[in-house]
């Protein structure tokens, strides 16, 4: 979802006005909505973390000391997502694995997404 302060700043009025530009290109240059894409990615790191350890540490706010967590089991991997404007392109997601190694059970597909 959308983050509340992100909600509270969102101005309508310079919304409207990028959205009438966007229309207007769109127009003048014969481009079809068919044609307009948003694409956004999302980073997510799987094993690992807090949840397996059970274990919290907390450290002073004044201590400026970069605390990192390393651990043998973590995957990185980021979803590319892709939409068309209208609806009518049959994009499925993408996943890009920066890691060599893969789980298969991350390559099952579940019958109620596809």
């Amino acid at each position: 979802g959308l983050d509340p302060i992100r909600a509270q700043a969102s101005n309508y009025t310079t919304f409207h006005h990028n959205f009438n530009l966007l229309s207007n290109y769109l127009k003048d240059n014969d481009i079809p909505w068919e044609n307009v894409y948003n694409m956004d990615e999302k980073g997510v790191q799987l094993g690992g973390g807090r949840k397996n350890l059970q274990i919290q540490y907390f450290f002073s706010r004044d201590d400026r000391m970069m605390y990192r967590g390393k651990s043998d089991e973590l995957q990185l991997v980021t979803i590319l997502d892709c939409v068309c404007a209208d609806g009518t392109a049959d994009i499925k997601p993408g996943f890009m694995f920066s890691e060599v190694g893969k789980f298969g059970k991350w390559f099952k597909v579940h019958n109620d997404i596809v």
